[in-house]
C-alpha cells in the first residue's frame, strides 16, 4: 500500500467516525492509473438485490506538471450515503468515469467491486480505474498453406487402324498450376489391314 493511499484510507476512516449512527455509508476509495486523463465525473450505481442507488460526482483533477496535462486526482475517497432500504448484506459498487454529458470513455474506464453493506453503519470500498490492457499484437500467424491439387488422368492412347495404322495421341496436360500430369502417347498400330 502507498504512503498516498494509506493517507486517503485514515481520512476516509475518520470521516466515517464523524458520520451519525443512523446513515448507512459506502466510503468510495478510488485509485486512478497513471494513464487517466481529466474525468469530467465518476459514476457510481450501488446495487443490492432489487435496490438500486447512483450517484454522480466530479473528481479531483491534478494540475499540469511539466510536459503533462492535468489528470484526475490518483488516489481520493467519496463519501456516499444510501437510503434507507439498503439492510446489512452485501452490495456491488460499480464506478464508471464518463465524459461531460455522461458519455462513456473507449475503452469504458471501470472498476466493480463488492462490499458487505452494514446498516446504519459505515463501510470502506476500493476500485482501481485503469484502461484494460490490449492483448500483445503478434501481427496474427499466417495459416498453412492448401493441400496441392490431385493430378489428372493420363489420356489413353490411340488404337491404330486402316492402312499403316497411326499410333494414339497422348493425354491433354493438365495446367502445371494443378498439378495434372500428361498421358502417355498411344503405341503405334501393328499390321493394320489395306482397304
Amino acid at each position: 500500500m502507498t504512503f498516498r493511499r494509506l493517507v486517503v484510507s485514515l481520512v476516509s476512516v475518520c470521516a466515517l467516525l464523524a458520520c451519525s449512527d443512523d446513515e448507512t455509508i459506502v466510503a468510495l476509495n478510488v485509485t486512478a492509473g497513471a494513464d487517466v486523463p481529466v474525468v469530467d465525473q465518476l459514476h457510481v450505481t450501488i446495487t443490492q438485490g432489487s435496490h438500486k442507488f447512483v450517484h454522480d460526482f466530479a473528481p479531483p483533477v491534478e494540475p499540469a506538471m511539466g510536459d503533462a496535462g492535468p489528470s484526475i486526482q490518483n488516489s481520493f475517497f467519496e463519501r456516499i450515503t444510501l437510503p434507507d432500504d439498503f439492510a446489512d448484506g452485501d452490495a456491488s459498487v460499480k464506478v464508471e468515469a464518463q465524459h461531460t454529458g455522461g458519455a462513456a470513455f473507449v475503452p469504458p474506464l471501470m472498476s466493480e467491486t463488492t462490499v458487505g453493506i452494514v446498516e446504519d453503519g459505515a463501510v470502506a470500498a476500493y476500485v482501481t480505474l485503469e484502461f484494460p490492457t490490449a492483448p500483445p499484437d503478434n501481427g496474427g500467424d499466417a495459416g498453412a498453406g492448401g493441400e496441392g491439387g490431385e493430378g489428372g488422368a493420363g489420356g489413353e492412347g490411340g488404337v491404330g487402324t486402316g492402312n499403316a495404322g497411326n499410333g494414339g495421341e497422348g493425354g491433354d496436360m493438365a495446367p502445371v498450376e494443378e498439378g495434372g500430369a500428361g498421358g502417355a502417347a498411344g503405341a503405334p498400330s501393328h499390321g493394320g489391314t489395306g482397304g
